[in-house]
């Protein structure tokens, strides 16, 4: 036989009085209550299962192009962390 022992008296007086609304004993609402708990945990925990990643995963191949790359190149930026947020302000600003 295990003990429940409740050190919060609030808590403990919930308890109580919420057993006297059920009119049940305190052990068998404190079982329900456990076994809820213990089996929310559960549905928890083997709601999402891990998919194998190589069987989704695919290469993306793209052709380097000097050209277009250098046409939109930022070398005009010296503090990026600034730069993005100007362009923050911006948008909020439209």
């Amino acid at each position: 036989m295990t003990t429940l022992k409740i050190e919060n008296p609030e808590i403990e007086n919930k308890l109580i009085n919420f057993v006297k609304t059920q009119k049940k004993d305190l052990e068998e609402v404190a079982i329900e209550a456990i076994q809820q708990f213990i089996n929310s945990l559960q549905a928890k925990e083997t709601k999402y299962k891990k998919k194998d990643v190589t069987k989704y995963m695919h290469v993306i191949e793209k052709d380097y192009d000097i050209k277009q790359a250098d046409d939109t190149a930022l070398e005009h930026i010296e503090d990026s962390a600034k730069y993005i947020h100007d362009l923050r302000r911006q948008k909020i600003a439209l």
